[in-house]
């Protein structure tokens, strides 16, 4: 009988060594091959997604508590009782086979994850470009162009700052019962597909990294739940919260997440709206020469300059050296999803704002 379990134990060996080799060629496939944007589009973006997002987001939506939270820490954890456990663990086998045999597990639990992260969201990054799906015509931008827009930007933000302000302060809770109505007329003025199923903003138990690294918002991309920095203010919410959502309907790209949230602020409320204009501003200000640049600034209203500079303030109270490593990372991350221009590409929104029109959707 004992004879019998060993042959037995001996014989799976070769099975899971397989399911191992099987697992960690598929990912580096996956990582390195080139793929069609026009397939992910169509049999992922608009197939498969949707009903994985729908799923997903449905089932984090029942709890107020972020199950991001427990996911990472129980990744962390797992992975970190499995090697102390088994350095510690006394073994016939020299230590350096039982070394090479944790990094392997490790190496097949962290390609697993990416494939994970790829099926339950990641592809998106594949997909078309928003741009070759819409009216866009990169001559509409222009210096004149941007001037007209920094000018828009000004009067905009004077003249929605008095009526943004009769809406009471709303917790981060109630942000959805004002931005779900104009997230919905967005996506059905964008070949997106299906409707994205919106998210439950969350706080989250890694709050305070977030403010330190200045992130305002996340998009967990394998629950698909919404989380939100506590310390961004009541004005800035509306945007952040359908940026995420942007990511949330397929758009991973964040040039385009931050254009589908323009775009849906612009049939929202005065404060939606201001919540808009106040996230281009940053974005718009960089591209804009001296002059302009002073011009703006001096015919903003009392008003909106406070809540611009109450903005900065915020993010002055971030950690500069972890702000830096946070944004180090995730220009590495970006850039290993194939968007080569990674941190940066956050600026792009200017251009689908001036490069792109919209059709209004059919009723």
């Amino acid at each position: 009988m004992a004879n019998q379990e060993r042959d037995s134990r001996n014989g799976s060996r070769p099975k899971r060594s397989a399911w191992r080799l099987i697992i960690l060629i598929t990912a580096l496939v996956a990582a390195v091959a080139p793929t069609s944007e026009a397939c992910v589009e169509h049999t992922y973006s608009r197939g498969v997604y949707p009903i994985v997002q729908q799923t997903l987001t449905s089932v984090s939506n029942q709890v107020p508590i972020a199950l991001t939270d427990f996911l990472l820490l129980g990744f962390v954890i797992g992975l970190t009782v499995k090697w102390v456990t088994t350095l510690r663990r006394p073994s016939t086998v020299r230590r350096v086979l039982v070394l090479f045999d944790l990094i392997r597990d490790t190496a097949v639990v962290l390609a697993t994850a990416y494939l994970a992260f790829l099926l339950c969201w990641g592809l998106n990054y594949r997909r078309e470009p928003l741009e070759t799906k819409l009216d866009f015509d990169a001559s509409r931008i222009t210096t004149a162009s941007l001037d007209a827009l920094a000018s828009k930007l000004v009067d905009e933000l004077n003249r929605l700052h008095g009526p943004a302000q009769l809406r009471p302060s709303q917790a981060l809770e109630a942000v959805p019962m004002v931005v779900i109505e104009p997230f919905r007329r967005a996506q059905e003025r964008l070949p997106a597909g299906a409707q994205a199923l919106p998210a439950r903003p969350k706080t989250s138990w890694f709050g305070f990294y977030f403010r330190q690294a200045a992130i305002d918002g996340f998009t967990d991309p394998f629950l698909l739940e919404t989380l939100i920095n506590s310390d961004v203010l009541p004005v800035e919410r509306p945007f952040i919260v359908l940026h995420e959502w942007a990511h949330l309907a397929g758009y991973a790209d964040e040039a385009e997440a931050s254009f589908v949230a323009w775009l849906a602020s612009q049939s929202g409320d005065a404060a939606v709206q201001y919540s808009a204009w106040l996230a281009l501003y940053p974005h718009l200000i960089r591209q804009l020469d001296t002059e302009t640049r002073r011009e703006v600034t001096t015919a903003l209203h009392r008003g909106p300059a406070r809540d611009l500079a109450a903005i900065r303030q915020r993010f002055g109270r971030s950690t500069p050296a972890v702000r830096r490593q946070a944004n180090r990372l995730y220009d590495q991350y970006l850039r290993a999803n194939r968007i080569p221009s990674g941190i940066a590409s956050y600026g792009g929104v200017l251009d689908l704002v001036l490069g792109a029109r919209v059709a209004e959707a059919h009723r």
